[in-house]
């Protein structure tokens, strides 16, 4: 360990006592307290704020984050449940600072109507941002909007004008089964599997049914976890032509992926069949509400349409912040450190299951998502009950499914976004506890 980051740890100490409350000592006090030079002190500082225990206020001094109702609310939680980041790992100086910035130097575009696509600067940096994933489109393509679940509002607005149905998975992401049954859209499903989606039944419904959009999560599936195959994306887009409609790729957590070599369906689609959308909701914050939509040039003009008359644009303080963030290079490094974090996290997790579930069917190779498949004789009201003895929280998995599908199998499903490293394998013991109390006699 090196000396500064010793004497973190140490003024780490000193807060969690509850010595140091709301700031810190002065510079010059930490120096003598700790007989250190300013260098070190300054070193030590600069660690905590990477790791957003403490901010700084120019020419003021360092301020302590609290933890305070994050501590209450999780402790001794193990908590599998929560898909949201927490508000602690987001650089919260650096982001006051581009805060700052923005305010200053860009009041013109702040203080009046922004373009319904998004902020033309804003719209050059995604467009480049997308090339590093293989993603090349024109900018008239991109459009910026408040969050994908805005986006996928759109497209079902467009159904609707078009009198075109809509296929989803079972199971797949909450919030497009909640968007399907609020506004009525006419659908049809097909089973996705922890392995493989059965191509020649997929071929077979979208033969018989004509949808005009098939909504998929290709790879780190919510809540599955699983990772389509290249084979998979090719037949898809082989049907997409054959059988003329429009694939929705949902890639919310295409950063996470570590195999460089994935290509998405965007990437390897010739025919403009695939409507491309891209979340920042996990490097980032929920709360910024910025997404990305790649259309193809025939929805530019009813996609434009229909966000204009939703929120007219999509927040320009928002676009304006996320601007000076990535030009500053900190989206960079934010997002080298969060996608590092919850790479681990999710290691750890995939260790725990080989450890306490090796007679149990999981998905091995997932980001955050990930299901275990349960036995047939699990009574899972029972399983709920053990699972809350033992302080386990975890997600309801019907919520994943649409109303009235027949469900072929029951799962648990586990999400490492918000649950504490230290706490992740003994959680899993105690969900395996909880298992084992709960299958019939």
């Amino acid at each position: 360990m090196k000396k500064y980051q010793f004497i973190a740890n140490r003024i780490l100490d000193h807060i969690e006592q509850g010595e140091y409350k709301e700031r810190l000592p002065s510079v010059r006090k930490l120096m003598d307290t700790f007989e250190v030079s300013q260098v070190t002190v300054t070193q030590a500082l600069q660690y905590l704020t990477d790791m957003n225990r403490i901010y700084a206020k120019p020419n003021v001094g360092y301020f302590i984050i609290s933890r305070k109702t994050d501590s209450v609310a999780c402790k001794g939680k193990y908590d599998f449940s929560t898909a949201s980041t927490s508000w602690t790992d987001f650089p919260l100086d650096s982001y006051s600072q581009c805060l700052e910035a923005a305010v200053q130097n860009e009041k013109t575009e702040l203080f009046t109507y922004g373009r319904t696509t998004g902020n033309e600067e804003l719209k050059h940096l995604f467009q480049k941002l997308l090339m590093e994933d293989q993603i090349f489109t024109k900018k008239d393509q991109i459009m910026i909007t408040s969050g994908t679940q805005q986006a996928l509002h759109i497209f079902a607005l467009i159904m609707m004008t078009r009198k075109q149905a809509i296929l989803i998975e079972q199971p797949t992401y909450h919030q497009i089964i909640n968007l399907v049954e609020r506004l009525h859209l006419d659908y049809v499903t097909c089973y996705r599997d922890l392995d493989k989606i059965d191509l020649k039944e997929l071929e077979k419904t979208i033969r018989m049914k004509r949808p005009g959009y098939v909504y998929l999560m290709p790879r780190l599936h919510n809540p599955l976890g699983t990772t389509m195959s290249e084979q998979e994306k090719k037949k898809l887009l082989e049907f997409a032509v054959k059988y003329d409609f429009y694939i929705i790729e949902d890639d919310y957590l295409g950063d996470f992926e570590g195999n460089s070599s994935y290509k998405t369906l965007y990437e390897i689609d010739n025919d403009q069949r695939v409507i491309y959308l891209k979340s920042f909701s996990k490097i980032m914050f929920p709360g910024q509400r910025l997404g990305i939509a790649v259309v193809p040039e025939e929805f530019i003009e009813s996609f434009q349409s229909f966000k204009e008359i939703i929120d007219i644009h999509t927040s320009s303080l928002s676009q304006v912040i996320m601007q000076t963030f990535m030009e500053s290079g900190l989206y960079a490094h934010h997002k080298d450190k969060i996608v590092s974090k919850h790479q681990h996290k999710a290691e750890m997790l995939r260790r725990a299951l080989r450890t306490y579930f090796s007679g149990y069917e999981f998905n091995d190779n997932h980001q955050m998502h990930t299901v275990i498949r349960l036995p047939k004789q699990i009574n899972m009201n029972k399983l709920h009950e053990e699972l809350t003895k033992r302080h386990v929280l975890v997600d309801d998995y019907k919520t994943n499914y649409i109303a009235g599908y027949k469900q072929n199998h029951k799962f648990l499903k586990l999400n490492t976004t918000s649950i504490q490293e230290g706490k992740i394998d003994a959680g899993v013991q105690l969900i395996y506890e909880a298992i084992e109390s709960s299958k019939y006699l």
